[in-house]
């Protein structure tokens, strides 16, 4: 094995996490929210755990060694916090934080016993680091995209190059005069850490960035009140259903929706109230379709609905439960008032191959026209 020069790998890791801290403090203010002023502060004190570790034999131990080592500990307890804010989870502080009192009280205590110290700081180091990757690892449905990989991998890779530095240390491989001593096994173990932060910072950047990708696509197809699909997106998704049916000859069926004398439910219970109304509307709209189903938002009160391979008596009979449905269950207001809720909905059935959008769209909202005009709480079909 190639045996480096270690100051200057050590170097290269203050080097790497200081671009690491000063990268991600320069975004945190904008991704605030997704850990990255904990990730930047783990990086600012990992930076300075490795000044610490070069300044070996030019100071005290009692700062080279315990305080240098208490500090790697904590800035991997707070890349841990920054992970769980990130995901919006919380685990238990003593999982996260335990490791920095005992790493705090055993380094003072083995000040005398350098190969002790190697171990533990082996075993901890690693603990750390695999907690980290678990942490994102166990709620990977929570992340998007790739950067979790990058990050996972890297701690994962820190995480086995310490096991591997404690298992030398027991077998008496690791030169125990000086962190900064030359051989083999210190230098592939440091080499491993430089090359994995640097993994670390194009992890957490495109992870963060692919989320805000992610939010900014959500934005852009759905509705900010009900979370159902935007009129835009509803539109698009009619129109691909429609030119699929016409290649398939089956029938495309749309429910124009609209919830009876909304404008006296926000005059008498109150803006938030009609909020509440159309938010819960829209989730029994979603618990009522099937998976191949698509409900949107189409403007204020009204909902449009697209059900694909749904002829007329089927989604009449939909339209038909979900109108009794609504004027069954209890809605509330704000202040716990109940609000008698109906709907109005008109059926449109697309059989023709040559029926455009627009025509579509024209034909359920001139059916919901009739149930409105026929004394609203009812179903009309075109």
């Amino acid at each position: 094995m190639i045996d480096l020069h270690t100051p200057t790998l050590l170097l290269v890791i203050l080097v790497v996490s200081f671009t690491l801290s000063a990268t991600l403090a320069s975004v945190a203010r904008r991704f605030k929210r997704d850990g990255m002023l904990y990730w930047a502060w783990g990086f600012v004190l990992h930076t300075l755990t490795y000044v610490l570790f070069v300044l070996r034999g030019h100071v005290s131990d009692l700062v080279s060694v315990v305080l240098a080592n208490t500090l790697l500990a904590v800035s991997f307890a707070l890349i841990s916090e920054g992970v769980q804010q990130f995901l919006q989870v919380r685990w238990s502080r003593w999982l996260v934080w335990a490791p920095v009192p005992l790493v705090a009280v055993l380094f003072f205590a083995l000040l005398g016993h350098a190969q002790t110290r190697i171990i533990l700081s082996g075993l901890i180091i690693a603990w750390q680091c695999a907690l980290i990757a678990w942490q994102l690892g166990s709620e990977r449905d929570k992340v998007v995209g790739r950067g979790a990989y990058f990050v996972i991998g890297s701690f994962l890779a820190i995480s086995a190059a310490f096991l591997l530095r404690t298992v030398g240390a027991l077998y008496g491989e690791v030169g125990i005069g000086s962190i900064t001593t030359s051989n083999p096994l210190q230098s592939a173990t440091f080499l491993f850490v430089s090359v994995a932060l640097m993994m670390v910072c194009q992890g957490v950047v495109l992870m963060t960035n692919e989320r805000a990708d992610e939010r900014n696509r959500l934005l852009a197809m759905q509705d900010e009140l009900t979370g159902l699909s935007n009129r835009r997106f509803i539109m698009e998704a009619l129109s691909l259903q429609l030119a699929q049916a016409r290649r398939n000859g089956k029938s495309v069926s749309v429910l124009m929706i609209d919830v009876d004398y909304f404008k006296s439910i926000n005059d008498t219970y109150g803006h938030l109230s009609g909020d509440r109304v159309l938010r819960n509307l829209a989730t029994s709209l979603r618990s009522r379709l099937r998976a191949q189903d698509m409900a949107g938002r189409w403007g204020g009160e009204e909902f449009l609905v697209v059900l694909p391979d749904t002829d007329a008596a089927g989604a009449t009979i939909l339209a038909g439960n979900l109108r009794a449905e609504v004027e069954d269950a209890r809605w509330s207001a704000q202040d716990g008032r109940s609000i008698p809720l109906t709907l109005s909905i008109g059926v449109h059935t697309c059989d023709s191959a040559t029926e455009e959008l627009d025509t579509v769209i024209s034909a359920a909202d001139q059916a919901l026209y009739r149930a409105k005009q026929a004394g609203r709480n009812r179903v009309e079909q075109s």
